[in-house]
Formats: C-alpha cells, sequence, structure tokens
C-alpha cells in the first residue's frame, strides 16, 4: 500500500510538473473585433500579465469581422495544443440563431477557460441630434418615424441585440448598422453616420468627456464612477432596461485537460494583476474570473436569454 501510494504521489508529481511546463511556446489570443476597442485594450494588459507569469510571449491577433467567426476560424486553423487562445463576447453564441450555414459548432468545436469581464452599455448620440436627455431622444426619435438609426459593434452582438430590446421596451423604429467592433461603431456617431449606439464605457468616456458625444443613460443599477454625471435608465425614466458586454476565452475542443486548468490559472491570476485592474477600471469594467465549468453554465444560460429575445425581436437568420 506505502509503494501504491509513493507511485501516486510520483504520478501527480509529474502531471503537476507537466501542467505547470506549459505553456512551452509563446501564446496568441484572437480577438474577433478591431484594434481600439475595449476587448483590444483588456487583452493587451491580460497578455502583458500572462506572459510574466508564464515567462514566454503572447502575441495579440486582431482578427475583425463576420460576427466574430473569422476570429472563431482563426483559431480552428491553429494546433490543439492550447498555445492559441480566443476571446469572444455575446455575439459568439448568437450567431447560431443569426447566420444560416454556420461553418464553426459553437456547441462542439471550442472548449471554455474562463470569463474574463463585463461592463455596462452607455447610450450616445450624435452632437446632430438635437437632445440633452433620454426622454428627449424617445420624442425625437418617434418623430423620425423609423429614419433614425444606430451602430453596434456586429451583427447579433450585445450591442446589437441590447438596442433591440432597448426599441422594445421605449416603442421605437429604428434603422440598425453594424460594424467590425466598438471603435469603429463609436466612430460612426462621431461622424454623424448614425445617430446613437450602446457603446462600452470605455471607448465612449473620452469622448464625452471631450465633448464631442451625449451621453443619455447607462443600463447598470448606479452611476459609473468614469461618467459620474450619467443617469442610469431607471434614473431617466426607462426601469427594468438592462444591457452589458461581456467577456470571455476559449480554445480549441481536444486541448488537454491540464493545458485549460493551466491556462485558466493564467488569466484568473493575470485579472487580479494591478495593471490589468488599472485597464478594467479605464474601460469601466468589473473582472469576472470564473472556473472552466461556471463559464460553460454561463454561456449556456446567455444563449437561452439571447435566443428569446432574437425570438421575440422577430429576427431571422441571413
Amino acid at each position: 500500500m506505502k509503494s501504491l501510494f509513493a507511485a501516486l504521489g510520483l504520478s501527480m508529481g509529474m502531471f503537476a510538473t507537466a501542467a505547470h511546463a506549459f505553456p512551452t511556446q509563446p501564446l496568441t489570443v484572437i480577438v474577433p473585433y478591431a484594434a481600439g476597442g475595449s476587448s483590444d485594450a483588456l487583452a493587451r494588459a491580460l497578455g502583458q500579465a500572462v506572459g510574466k507569469a508564464a515567462n514566454t510571449a503572447v502575441v495579440i491577433e486582431d482578427r475583425p469581422g463576420g460576427g466574430t467567426v473569422i476570429g472563431a476560424q482563426a483559431l480552428l486553423g491553429k494546433p490543439a495544443d492550447g498555445h492559441t487562445v480566443f476571446m469572444m463576447a455575446a455575439s459568439f453564441i448568437i450567431n447560431p440563431y443569426l447566420i444560416k450555414n454556420l461553418p464553426i459548432d459553437v456547441n462542439k468545436d471550442f472548449q471554455p477557460i474562463t470569463r474574463l469581464a463585463s461592463n455596462p452599455h452607455v447610450l450616445v448620440v450624435s452632437p446632430k441630434v438635437p437632445v440633452s436627455d433620454l426622454q428627449g431622444f424617445l420624442t425625437w426619435t418617434k418623430a423620425q418615424h423609423g429614419k433614425a438609426s444606430f451602430s453596434s459593434f456586429g451583427n447579433g452582438s450585445s450591442g446589437h441585440l441590447g438596442f433591440e430590446l432597448f426599441k422594445q421596451r421605449a416603442g421605437l423604429e429604428m434603422l440598425h448598422v453594424p460594424y467590425k467592433g466598438s471603435a469603429p461603431a463609436t466612430m460612426a456617431v462621431l461622424s454623424g453616420e448614425v445617430d446613437a449606439t450602446l457603446g462600452d464605457i470605455g471607448v465612449i468616456a473620452p469622448h464625452v468627456a471631450a465633448g464631442k458625444l451625449k451621453a443619455l443613460a447607462i443600463s447598470a443599477d448606479k452611476r459609473s464612477p468614469v461618467l459620474p454625471d450619467v443617469p442610469t435608465f431607471a434614473e431617466a425614466g426607462l426601469a427594468g432596461f438592462e444591457s452589458e458586454t461581456w467577456m470571455g476565452l476559449l480554445t480549441r475542443s481536444g486541448v488537454p485537460q491540464d493545458r485549460v486548468a493551466r491556462l485558466n490559472a493564467l488569466f484568473v491570476q493575470a485579472l487580479a494583476d494591478p495593471e490589468v485592474r488599472k485597464t478594467l477600471q479605464q474601460q469601466g469594467m468589473d473582472p469576472q474570473p470564473s472556473s472552466p465549468e461556471a463559464f460553460r453554465s454561463f454561456l449556456q444560460q446567455q444563449s437561452d436569454q439571447y435566443r428569446a429575445a432574437i425570438e421575440k425581436a422577430g429576427l431571422k437568420p441571413e
């Protein structure tokens, strides 16, 4: 019996050593959005912390387009060895409901590592829109008879469906214009190409501070310290509306579980790094570390919620 325990101890020690020897080459984080957005900023901050902890380089690879499909396909084109991970958001699990003949299987081709962060959306409008508060925006938009427009950071993204829920809640008709990421979606409002958007705090706040965008309301239980003068939707007269961006990390199915566990440990640890926390605060995000199992459950819950929202909005796969 003693020799059996000794053998088990040796085996577990070898397993731990193998796990901590990983990664054996640079890690790549694929971000399926344009550079300059909140996901890109978070990925770069995490990359610095993970690279230091794992004593390896971490490469951030922006692959925007296709509602995150292009980035997801890039991950599937890499070996299933754990050296490439994929930062995803809501659009990834929404795609099966909105894209015909989706070239990936979101349930079978990927496995979760950890949830990363979340932040509430802010409703902002172009300086060209002659309103200064939410009620004024609702009145103005209804007077446009469906001609007013809003941008999102991708068809089927949380910003898109969040605005669809906002339209349902407020009784609005507006034209949706999707872009490849939060930065270009925000630029479209800055230029007056579209009238409004639900954007991430980190991308929106500098333009609000500069007086180039008008922030009307934030989808949160309380005001953000980044935008303390912006009322919540409830304070502005539209209680019960919620919309947020959340982000998580996946890798390919087939990556050994000891490597998934090691990736989870590295990125969860990185979320506690002071520089990462500083970036999260600047972007208006809250850290949301989790186990792979907890993140899998969260993804299922979110998938069910978005499916119900899509059905209510009458959106069809294209």
